[in-house]
């Protein structure tokens, strides 16, 4: 099956969350740290599929940062070994959105991770996040396709690919910046 293909299996348990459980996941994807004191920057960490974005963003942007990431929300809600986005797709959704939101309209930093293939979507984001105010910073992660491959075989099921994440974390931002006044 497709992995952003979702699940309709009625024998499938679909996990549900209370209110206050989806404000808490929203609290404390917000950390104080990430608020800007000047303009905010959104670092947009792009590269191939394997190629170490992740890695990269553990090590430069672990702090100080949001992070609005839909695969690493899909993990922490228990998608484990479910496929994504399955029957986490809602409340993926909902913290997702709000999290984008509450940052946007909080100034404060937020980093993302996409593969970008497709140059309008990037200048979209780039661009939604330039007029709500933001500093857009690109910091690039490059491996030649055969580590990318070999990484791939070696990918474990606590790690979603942003081929997958990236179209919902791209559309949380640029929602979120364009929701911003002005």
């Amino acid at each position: 099956m497709d992995a952003a293909t979702e699940i309709r299996d009625p024998g499938l348990t679909v996990p549900r969350f209370a209110p206050r459980q989806i404000e808490a996941e929203i609290a404390r994807r917000l950390p104080e740290e990430a608020r800007s004191t000047g303009q905010p920057t959104i670092v947009i960490i792009m590269g191939p599929i394997c190629a170490g974005k992740t890695t990269l963003r553990r090590q430069k942007f672990a702090s100080g940062y949001v992070l609005v990431d839909a695969a690493q929300l899909f993990i922490d809600l228990g998608g484990i070994d479910l496929d994504f986005p399955s029957t986490l797709l809602e409340p993926m959704e909902a913290v997702g959105a709000e999290v984008a939101r509450r940052a946007v309209a909080g100034r404060m930093n937020i980093v993302t991770e996409i593969v970008g293939a497709k140059f309008e979507p990037v200048k979209e984001l780039a661009d939604a996040m330039q007029a709500a105010g933001y500093k857009a910073d690109f910091e690039f992660a490059y491996a030649d396709l055969p580590e990318c491959l070999e990484r791939e075989r070696g990918r474990t099921m606590d790690n979603v690919s942003s081929y997958y994440a990236e179209k919902f974390q791209m559309r949380w931002l640029v929602e979120a910046a364009r929701m911003r006044p002005q």
